[in-house]
């Protein structure tokens, strides 16, 4: 490897390694105070050769990067940010299927532990409709004409209200605030994530994405609603139709036309009741 990881400091990945199931994933795990990005470092090790599953946590990124190059916060020790190498041995138009495949392992995940998430595509996961976690999937190295994924995953955990900034109080909200102020385990929230992410990847492997599909659908947030479409530079108004064998979803606008979207940001329309 072109550089190997310092030594962590806070979370002890002793915690993690104690009863992980996994046979890839988290193996190996390393852990820092503070990086720019787990995406940026995942990146580079695996330009370095690591093998899949190595998987990178932050305590703190000074220059977290969510989808469409938004800003990802993560507050010192109240969430999980890691990011996970992937060799797929898909081609690069495939890899919309990680993203999909990374939020049903989630989901899955977050079920083992007594909570009920959503799914709104394309990366966000829900609970009790506010955005709990978010999923950047981003192309890495070659190696042997095989081209790496990097997995990014962004989870709130034990933040309370006003840890979010005034802007986002109303839309975020964190595994504490969910649990009635108690905080669930981050070691075993991590080690079930990791096992769960193995199992949906291991469908994707082996050719059977319609299984995420059918984890997906089940989840979603957004099957038959109502909907606010923006995408390269124009908006539209649409209803929810489903996503397909692909990824991607499937509206019909308000001129009743078909859209295939594989980008694009969905904002769920709140529809007053009519006045009586």
């Amino acid at each position: 490897m072109s550089r190997t990881p310092a030594a962590p400091k806070r979370f002890d990945p002793e915690l993690i390694r104690r009863g992980l199931a996994t046979r890839h994933f988290g193996k190996p795990f390393y852990s820092f105070n503070e990086l720019t990005s787990t995406n940026d470092l995942a990146s580079e090790l695996a330009r370095g050769g690591a093998s899949e599953g190595t998987a990178i946590l932050a305590e703190t990124q000074t220059k977290g990067r969510g989808r469409s190059g938004r800003k990802w916060v993560s507050q010192e020790g109240k969430s999980l940010t890691f990011s996970i190498v992937l060799w797929p041995n898909l081609s690069q138009d495939r890899f919309s299927e990680l993203t999909l495949m990374a939020a049903v392992g989630v989901a899955r995940a977050l079920e083992r532990k007594g909570f009920s998430p959503t799914i709104k595509w394309p990366n966000d996961l829900l609970l009790s409709g506010r955005k709990v976690c978010g999923i950047l999937t981003e192309t890495g190295p070659r190696k042997d004409k095989m081209i790496s994924a990097i997995l990014g995953i962004g989870l709130n955990c034990s933040q309370t209200t006003k840890d979010f900034p005034l802007e986002l109080r109303g839309t975020a909200t964190s595994l504490r605030i969910q649990n009635k102020g108690r905080n669930p385990s981050q070691a075993a929230m991590l080690r079930e994530i990791f096992l769960r992410l193995e199992e949906s990847y291991q469908w994707v492997r082996e050719g059977k994405f319609h299984r995420v599909l059918t984890e997906w659908r089940k989840r979603s947030a957004l099957s038959g609603k109502q909907v606010k479409v923006a995408l390269q530079g124009r908006s539209f108004y649409a209803q929810v139709l489903d996503v397909d064998e692909r990824g991607a979803l499937l509206v019909r606008t308000d001129v009743g036309t078909i859209e295939r979207l594989t980008v694009g940001d969905v904002e769920t329309l709140r529809l007053k009741p009519p006045k009586i």
